[in-house]
């Protein structure tokens, strides 16, 4: 048999829901906590005869967060958050955590059956795809798509698109973001050989200043910080007037 795992507090919408996907030869099961949830998935996930198909945490009454973590370490399979409340930052920590989805509900159920269902393909297709490796880099408000070549600052995109050599310095930066990084340990990272000041300085900052231009262009702020003398410093979340 099929379940979808359903962690919410509202048993009312819980119940409007279950004929409904029912139709779809899924039954579902509801869970009070994550804690119940994280147990029931378990369950359900370590039965020869049971599959799991998707879970649903609404967001709106759960507190989620500290064991979305845990939840996705012990199922395989997808989860999407349910919001009527959509926060971005909400959003990139759910995604950071192991949520597949998070999403507003549609304007009616029929909506949102399709919403999830859709979703859930969506995820299966990425799965096909998960031997390709660090596709997405999520850190703060920056988000790379590596195989896309784009980079996106609280979801607006960075355009013109990133030259090879820009990318290469944006990736370096959120492998290390938060910390300092010194002039020679990104000269070689992104040009290869040894950094000289006198030679090597110019052709740095050039590139640089273009990385920065196109952050503000897009986000009307800069999130790299110049240690002077020493080197450069991604900060990826910046808090004031958001």
């Amino acid at each position: 048999m099929t379940f979808y795992l359903s962690i919410e507090k509202n048993i009312e919408v819980f119940e409007l829901y279950r004929p409904l996907w029912k139709k779809h030869k899924i039954e579902a099961v509801r869970a009070d906590t994550m804690t119940e949830g994280i147990e029931k998935a378990i369950e359900i996930e370590n039965s020869p005869s049971d599959d799991l198909y998707f879970i649903d945490i609404v967001a709106d009454d759960i507190n989620f967060m500290p064991q979305l973590k845990t939840l996705s370490e012990e199922t395989t399979a997808p989860i999407l958050i349910a919001t009527s409340n959509f926060n971005y930052d909400e959003r990139t920590q759910a995604l950071e955590n192991g949520a597949d989805h998070y999403g507003e509900y549609g304007e009616t159920t029929e909506q949102d059956i399709d919403s999830v269902i859709a979703a859930i393909n969506s995820i299966g297709r990425r799965a096909l795809k998960q031997n390709i490796p660090n596709n997405i880099i999520i850190h703060g408000d920056i988000l790379i798509a590596v195989n896309q070549h784009k980079v996106f600052v609280k979801d607006a995109e960075l355009t013109p698109a990133l030259t090879d050599t820009e990318m290469k310095v944006m990736k370096y930066l959120m492998d290390n973001h938060g910390k300092i990084i010194k002039h020679n340990d990104l000269y070689h990272e992104v040009y290869g050989g040894v950094y000289s000041k006198e030679t090597d300085n110019d052709i740095l900052y050039s590139t640089m200043k273009r990385l920065r231009k196109k952050i503000k262009n897009a986000a009307s702020r800069d999130y790299i910080e110049t240690i002077w003398e020493v080197g450069y410093k991604l900060n990826t979340r910046i808090d004031t007037n958001r």
